[in-house]
């Protein structure tokens, strides 16, 4: 009769603290995760923070939290598991009384993009491990990771691609800071316009001579169309990811030179959905705000670059184009071709399997993009 009474008051004590801990264990709980930065780029570290707070008397023996990544975040020292495009760390705690627990993993990106973590799945147990409870925390932790640039050892452009003045034979005005010599004074010149050096070497009044320039202007075309007449991404997209990264060196060096320029893409910029079509602009903002449209780009089901070059490209008109592709076709070979005849200076870039004979012309200049597997750029 007493060990009937003994495993009664066992199961009523079990049956106690699990109804206990399935009421109460996520009571007065609170969850939080974020990363150190809000924007990084490529191949950089950064910090998330896990943040566990326990507001009750209660404690959390055991508690397993499982974040849903994205695969190109990679976590220090964590047993993840990568199924597809998801990564999935567990991360384990516990709880006592009016405890806060805070965790910061080392996560490197290695690749561009803007990654977010909107929701984690909480495990919780009793005392004794039997029964487990489930809560789901709603968070909002985002990252933008920029595309590198590529480097200077990683490829050559040269630097007639990117002027931001050039010569030409006449203007209305000419232009104060390119000066070509010194004239005689014809008494309609202000005085500060005189060459004080060439006067005393000359014995007589001498002005500046100056030249008259035009303002340039740059185009940067992306195709990431991988295969001719098909649209959508392959597997093996290193070639496209040194394309983009190609371009934010152009954004770069073009930002440097103060040239104003434009961004074109068949891709689709995540927050708009569309292709991409920016205003022409300059700076070091623009240029900065064009790197993160670059991590945003969407390469999946981008728009087939021929129906791009006809609607969205068609009118492009300014005195430098850049055109970016993994491939090289005879469409896009006709639209350089077409680009040249208006009088545009047309590069084409191409990093992917292209052989000399894709030359046909000199109506526009072409490199074989290498990236950062051979290093360079290298002219055909």
């Amino acid at each position: 009769m007493e060990f009937v009474a003994i495993i009664f008051m066992v199961i009523v004590l079990l049956t106690a603290q699990f109804l206990l801990f399935a009421k109460n264990s996520f009571r007065h709980f609170e969850y939080t995760c974020f990363f150190t930065k809000d924007e990084v780029m490529e191949g950089d570290e950064v910090g998330l923070v896990e943040i566990v707070s326990n507001r009750k008397w209660l404690p959390l023996p055991w508690l397993k939290s499982e974040l849903s990544t994205s695969r190109w975040l990679e976590y220090a020292g964590s047993q993840s598991e990568v199924v597809g495009e998801i990564r999935y760390v567990p991360s384990f705690f516990a709880l006592k009384s009016y405890q806060k627990v805070s965790r910061t993993w080392k996560v490197k990106c290695l690749k561009r993009g803007v990654f977010e973590i909107r929701r984690v799945d909480l495990v919780g147990s009793d005392l004794l491990g039997f029964s487990s409870f489930s809560y789901s925390a709603q968070v909002n932790a985002r990252l933008t990771v920029l595309p590198r640039p590529l480097e200077n050892n990683e490829l050559i452009c040269l630097p007639r691609y990117l002027n931001g003045d050039t010569v030409v034979r006449r203007q209305l005005l000419d232009d104060p800071f390119f000066v070509a010599g010194a004239r005689e004074y014809t008494g309609l010149e202000p005085m500060n316009r005189i060459h004080w050096n060439a006067t005393a070497r000359e014995g007589k009044l001498m002005v500046f001579e100056n030249q008259y320039t035009s303002r340039n202007n740059l185009s940067v075309l992306l195709n990431v169309q991988q295969r001719p007449g098909k649209a959508g991404s392959m597997d093996g997209d290193d070639d496209l990811e040194n394309c983009i990264r190609f371009c934010a060196y152009l954004f770069g060096a073009a930002a440097k030179e103060d040239i104003p320029f434009r961004f074109l893409c068949n891709g689709a910029d995540a927050g708009t959905r569309q292709p991409v079509c920016t205003a022409e602009s300059w700076g070091t903002a623009f240029a900065l705000e064009q790197s993160r449209t670059l991590a945003r780009l969407m390469v999946d089901n981008a728009k087939k670059i021929d129906l791009f070059l006809q609607e969205d490209a068609a009118f492009l008109s300014s005195a430098q184009l850049v055109l970016v592709s993994t491939y090289l076709d005879e469409n896009l070979k006709a639209f350089a071709r077409e680009k040249a005849r208006y009088g545009a200076s047309v590069t084409v870039f191409v990093c992917g399997r292209t052989v000399p004979g894709d030359y046909e012309d000199g109506t526009y200049s072409l490199f074989l993009l290498r990236g950062s597997e051979k290093k360079e750029a290298q002219p055909l």
